[in-house]
């Protein structure tokens, strides 16, 4: 959920007093989420635009070189794409013949050219030989004898071949039904997140007690084998197992008591998340839209890497096939397609974030949440009209992050292949650096969501936000790991019961259905959509917890509770240092506010004093120093 430096107190310390010392600039006067803003990173809004640019002349390059029915269709030994009228190729005098007859490509061999593209060399025919298989992508595959013989043995003799059969009948027959447990998952999930405000504190500590007393539990019982094995040769062995449980056990008993407060926290954090989501349900359609902009992405990348593929300048090797040679700037743009799509992805899954942790940091900096007004269509207003540049920034760095990676898996399969002298220490060194490439990417992918929330807030630049979140994380690194730890798996076990309940109900489904003979293939394809509807919900309250956890620390870190009141609720405030004085202060506005006449105060929140500690209630101060515990004026005089 978040990141972790450095150590903390169990308590947050509120910010010092507006009198008391010097306080940080975006404190001055902060009423909650910044509504005046402007463009954030607009370089990198037009680099964007710009690698958009780029991309449509590639694309277009790509066009006018290509043809997509190359590699749907196939083509022939003469570059003739099978089932079409063709044109004749630039310098291939034998091209151009028409093919819409040929339907089908026999695939004769398999060949490379000097760029280790692969080239298929085949003809166009009506039907498939015999010998071939049935028709695969439209294209004909030859089988050897002993391979066929040896496949047919094979699933004849396991089964395979009747068991995908019937998975297949299966399937058929309960296709119903697997929507049906989809729907259940849909509405469990949604259950889920109600239950997640009420019943995290009893899962979070019946989960402590259980890890405590199975540990407890374990070494009672290896000491005990240990004393029953005294005298034999396993004696020793079990004694070393024995003495590392009990250190194992003492060791989660001591982190148990010294994060028991901070667990506290995880579970009022988890009830806070709830009360967003309960206040603003259109947070959890955000899923969905998405998922459609994903699947989106996905069909055009495909059809863009058709043409991109099929592109090149028609070739003949001496007595060879035809293939299409790529130019160097069609071996850039394979690279260009796979860093567009890697962004494109990112910034859909950023524009979620950030839609999210702007619309629950506006519901938890909002002293009177009755007032709230569209949230979700506010976050999502300010998110295209002035955070797209940052969005792009953050997205393009996880983009590049993940491009970087495919390159070093890449180049560790050309190393693979090669005869290297030190293959060994080649391999060593690609896998440590691909280690590191990973764990970096995970901090950049925690740092980027931390950072969105600081936008949601204040709305300032990427730079700017990303810095905050992280002094914010490192100033409170061990309620992260607390957070990371505790409500991860808490969130884990969301998903898993939700899959879980999926298979129960699935199994009384179909356990009497006609003609169903496995009936687990059903289960298990309705359970994998479970748990993916469960992992989108989930994440939609996974990052309002982080929203709340950020927002929580910087109320801390703006406001004192006393002459700069809270705007956390009061299960969050006894988390704070000096939250006593907080609680009777809040106490206080809140019996002033009870006793101020009808009328009087126009301000709901009522949430400041004066210099002389005199509640503010609206109306304009009298002409003279007033001083509640002055003796009256004429005494005075």
């Amino acid at each position: 959920m978040g990141l972790c430096c450095f150590g903390s107190s169990d308590r947050v310390e509120p910010g010092p007093s507006q009198n008391g010392g010097r306080r940080r600039k975006e404190s001055e006067d902060f009423e909650g989420v910044v509504n005046e803003r402007s463009c954030t990173d607009i370089f990198f809004l037009a680099l964007f635009l710009a690698f958009l640019g780029g991309l449509g002349y590639g694309l277009y390059y790509a066009v006018i070189r290509g043809d997509s029915n190359r590699l749907v269709y196939g083509f022939d030994i003469d570059g003739d794409v099978c089932g079409r009228q063709n044109r004749p190729l630039p310098n291939i005098t034998t091209s151009g013949k028409d093919m819409t007859r040929q339907t089908f490509l026999d695939v004769e061999s398999l060949t490379l050219n000097h760029n280790l593209d692969p080239v298929i060399v085949g003809r166009c025919v009506n039907t498939c030989p015999t010998s071939k298989s049935p028709p695969i992508l439209n294209r004909c595959l030859a089988i050897q004898s002993s391979s066929a013989e040896a496949t047919n043995w094979f699933l004849t003799s396991t089964g395979l071949a009747k068991f995908l059969n019937q998975f297949a009948i299966d399937f058929q027959l309960c296709w119903r039904e697997v929507v049906y447990l989809c729907l259940i998952a849909l509405g469990l999930s949604l259950v889920l997140t109600v239950l997640f405000r009420f019943l995290a504190g009893a899962m979070i500590w019946l989960l402590l007690v259980a890890l405590v007393l199975g540990s407890l539990g374990g070494t009672g019982y290896l000491w005990w084998a240990w004393h029953g094995m005294r005298g034999t040769s396993g004696e020793t062995s079990m004694l070393a197992y024995a003495i590392t449980m009990s250190v194992v056990s003492v060791l989660i008993l001591l982190i148990v008591l010294a994060m028991r407060k901070r667990v506290e926290l995880v579970a009022a954090l988890f009830r806070e998340a709830g009360k967003s989501v309960h206040a603003m349900p259109m947070l959890l359609i955000q899923p969905l839209w998405t998922l459609i902009a994903l699947c989106a992405l996905c069909a055009g990348w495909v059809y863009a890497a058709l043409w991109i593929e099929s592109a090149g300048y028609p070739t003949r090797a001496e007595a060879g096939p035809v293939f299409f040679q790529k130019d160097t700037y069609l071996q850039v743009i394979r690279w260009y397609n796979i860093l567009a799509a890697l962004w494109l992805s990112q910034l859909c899954l950023a524009f979620q974030n950030l839609i999210i942790a702007g619309a629950v940091a506006e519901w938890f900096f909002t002293r009177d949440k009755s007032r709230l007004t569209c949230p979700v269509a506010k976050s999502i207003g300010y998110a295209i009209r002035y955070h797209l540049g940052s969005l792009a920034f953050g997205s393009l760095l996880i983009a590049l992050m993940k491009l970087i990676r495919m390159l070093f898996n890449y180049l560790e399969r050309k190393l693979r292949n090669s005869t290297t002298t030190c293959f060994g220490l080649v391999t060593c060194l690609t896998c440590f650096c691909k280690c590191c490439l990973y764990c970096f990417e995970q901090f950049l992918q925690g740092l980027c969501s931390n950072a969105y929330i600081e936008i949601g807030i204040y709305g300032e630049n990427f730079c700017w936000s990303a810095n905050r979140a992280f002094k914010m994380l490192s100033n409170n690194a061990l309620r992260v790991i607390a957070i990371n730890s505790v409500g991860d798996f808490i969130l884990f076990l969301g998903k898993a019961g939700v899959v879980t309940a999926v298979v129960f109900v699935g199994i009384e489904l179909i356990k009497d259905k006609p003609g169903v003979v496995y009936i687990w293939t059903p289960i298990l394809v309705a359970a994998i959509f479970a748990y993916l509807i469960a992992h989108c919900f989930i994440s939609v309250f996974e990052m309002c917890i982080d929203t709340v956890f950020i927002c929580f620390c910087e109320d801390c870190e703006i406001n004192n509770g006393q002459d700069q009141p809270y705007f956390m609720s009061r299960g969050l405030m006894e988390f704070v240092e000096k939250s006593k004085k907080a609680l009777r202060a809040r106490a206080g506005r809140d019996r002033a506010r009870q006793q101020q006449p009808k009328g009087a105060y126009n301000n709901p929140t009522m949430d400041s004093v004066d210099e002389h500690g005199v509640w503010n209630t609206g109306v304009p101060p009298p002409p003279y120093p007033f001083h509640p515990t002055a003796p009256p004026l004429s005494s005075r005089r």
